[in-house]
């Protein structure tokens, strides 16, 4: 047997006990018949030998009285439940801080809800009344170009509007007085 790394391996197997006895007949022979393996044999079983007694040597030295109390003196029992949930109570920040979130869901989730605006706005098909009553449309337009229409039962001071008697139970579109032109924002 040559000393190349393959041999070097088994050699090294050999000495540890690995290998089965096939492989250990193989290396005994070449044992026996190389001096110069041989010596590397003893080598690796010096070299072993002296890491054994090295490691021994430091497990001596070293105290390992009282290891398992300072361990366990470490490793803290975790409370229950129970016991935690009444330890986070003694904090004063959770009690607080649960609170305002609670008052937070509240507030968002309890606020009355706004309906969405409706971009074809409010259409009145008809109108009745229980008594013939005379009403006088107002109509108001915004600066957008929207109008607002509200029925009113005296006309205004000005005496622009007339009044208009609607029947029972008849639907009827009352005529829209013409508003004069506002000056818009800027304007005079």
């Amino acid at each position: 047997m040559s000393l190349n790394p393959a041999t070097l391996q088994l050699l090294s197997a050999y000495v540890d006990g690995e290998l089965n006895a096939s492989d250990r007949e193989t290396v005994e022979r070449a044992l026996t018949a190389d001096p110069r393996l041989r010596e590397v044999e003893r080598s690796m079983r010096g070299l072993g030998a002296a890491v054994r007694a090295l490691s021994e040597a430091e497990v001596a030295a070293v105290d390992f009285t009282g290891v398992a109390d300072r361990v366990l003196g470490r490793v803290s029992r975790r409370p229950g439940v129970l016991d935690r949930f009444r330890e986070a109570l003694r904090r004063p920040w959770l009690p607080v801080g649960g609170l305002i979130a609670v008052a937070a869901a509240a507030f968002f989730f309890l606020r009355p809800v706004e309906p969405p605006a409706s971009a074809a706005g409010v259409v009145v098909q008809s109108v009745t009344a229980d008594t013939p009553a005379q009403l006088q449309p107002v109509v108001l337009k915004t600066e957008t170009g929207d109008a607002i229409i509200w029925l009113v039962e005296h006309p205004d001071a000005s005496g622009a509007h007339r009044p208009t008697v609607l029947p029972n139970d008849k639907p009827t579109q009352a005529p829209v007085p013409a508003q004069p032109q506002r000056p818009r924002a800027g304007e005079l």
